[in-house]
């Protein structure tokens, strides 16, 4: 038997068209057959592609970047760059120095703080000032006073004398120069501390004229013609001033005498002697004149202000026991100018016959060996709390050491002859 063949025949409906009928077979046959999954690929990089196939521009060869076909980067800016960072640094050297050159310190090496007297002639222009500042050693430098001075274009320079102090700074300068001169007949007398008065008498006749015997005459005697205006110079020892004529800087009338020197030295000293407000039980235990003597010591024995508060706790636990002061000072103040400085005096000296004395007599001097400073009055004081006897000077730079016991100082003196000699 013959296999019948049979067909699937498209579905028809009543009213549709051929075209109808094509277009849903061909719906239906795509029904019926599954799409293809398409196939995933990895996707080559240029370089991998170019080696793989071959330049196709250019044959099969595989593709090699020439040397003539890499990208280059003009080195002209990195040339210039750098030439020009050459030359901004070439002119901020030159700059610099220029700079340093023009600024730097031109003035004499001076201690600075010293007031000095300064005049400026009548029509004297900027920079002829600034010459004589420097030559004076008030400021460093004439350019920096210039620019400075531009800054405070309102202010006027007074001509005449006007008093300045050394390593001043430009303000302070241009400040000292807008006030009123002094007047023509002030003089500037300078006392520095630690002098007795017959030194003080010696200043005063090289800065004012007065003649040194005639200050120092009356400078010994003074005291009845002050004791009303300062009670605590009564009973002063031999009458005198000593220790009392405060070191400082003061502007005196040219004709000015000895008492007129001494009462604006006093005047000094009472306005120090009352800012330092010494307690009530400090004066119970010494006088004033003590006091005063006890700083003039301290004044001589050491030249730094940690050192003077120690200085007096020694004098205090000394006159505690009884023990001598035996302070070279009080013999050295017996001596010439031209020897109180010697660090090692000599046994001959130590046993010179004066009240003064410490090292033949108990106690402290009758008065003040000089005239102390505002920090050696301070010392006294106000003297530290210790249980040091002795000191030594064991430093070319003012330090002492202090011990407790005579062995310890024996050691600290060998230090000190080894360093001063014998």
């Amino acid at each position: 038997m013959r296999e019948q063949k049979v067909t699937e025949q498209p579905t028809y409906r009543p009213g549709m068209s051929r075209r109808s009928e094509r277009k849903q077979k061909t719906v239906e046959t795509s029904r019926k057959t599954p799409s293809p999954t398409p196939r995933k690929t990895e996707r080559k990089t240029d370089t991998e592609f170019r080696a793989h196939y071959g330049n196709a521009r250019y044959g099969s060869e595989p593709y090699r970047m020439t040397e003539s076909l890499k990208p280059t980067r003009s080195k002209g800016p990195i040339i210039a760059f750098a030439v020009l960072t050459v030359i901004v640094m070439l002119i901020g050297s030159i700059l610099a120095a220029g700079w340093f050159v023009l600024l730097r310190p031109m003035g004499p090496d001076v201690e600075p703080g010293q007031e000095v007297i300064v005049t400026i002639p009548e029509g004297a222009t900027t920079t002829q000032i600034a010459d004589i500042l420097v030559e004076h050693g008030i400021v460093d430098n004439p350019n920096m006073f210039r620019l400075v001075a531009r800054q405070h274009d309102d202010v006027v320079f007074n001509a005449g004398r006007h008093r300045m102090a050394t390593g001043s700074n430009y303000d302070e300068a241009i400040i000292a120069l807008a006030l009123p001169p002094l007047p023509e007949n002030v003089v500037l007398v300078t006392v520095i501390e630690g002098l007795r008065i017959d030194d003080i008498a010696l200043t005063i006749e090289e800065q004012m004229g007065i003649p040194a015997p005639e200050f120092a005459a009356y400078a010994h005697s003074a005291v009845p013609e002050f004791a009303d205006s300062y009670p605590y110079l009564e009973g002063a020892y031999d009458n005198s001033l000593e220790g009392f004529l405060f070191p400082d800087t003061y502007e005196l009338e040219g004709d000015a005498t000895p008492h007129d020197v001494c009462a604006r030295m006093l005047e000094k000293f009472d306005t120090v002697w009352n800012e330092l407000e010494v307690p009530a039980e400090r004066l119970a235990q010494h006088s004033v004149q003590e006091l005063v003597t006890i700083a003039s010591i301290i004044e001589r024995e050491a030249s730094l202000d940690d050192e003077r508060p120690l200085v007096a706790s020694v004098i205090e636990n000394r006159l505690a026991i009884g023990m001598m002061l035996q302070m070279d000072s009080t013999f050295q103040f017996l001596l010439p100018p031209g020897r109180m400085n010697e660090v090692i005096p000599t046994i001959v000296d130590s046993q010179t016959e004066s009240p003064y004395n410490t090292y033949v007599n108990y106690g402290l001097p009758p008065g003040p060996i000089g005239s102390a400073s505002r920090a050696s009055l301070h010392a006294a004081a106000f003297p530290a709390q210790s249980e040091y006897y002795y000191f030594a000077l064991t430093s070319k730079t003012g330090e002492h050491t202090f011990s407790h016991t005579y062995e310890e100082h024996n050691v600290a003196v060998q230090k000190m002859m080894s360093i001063f000699g014998q």
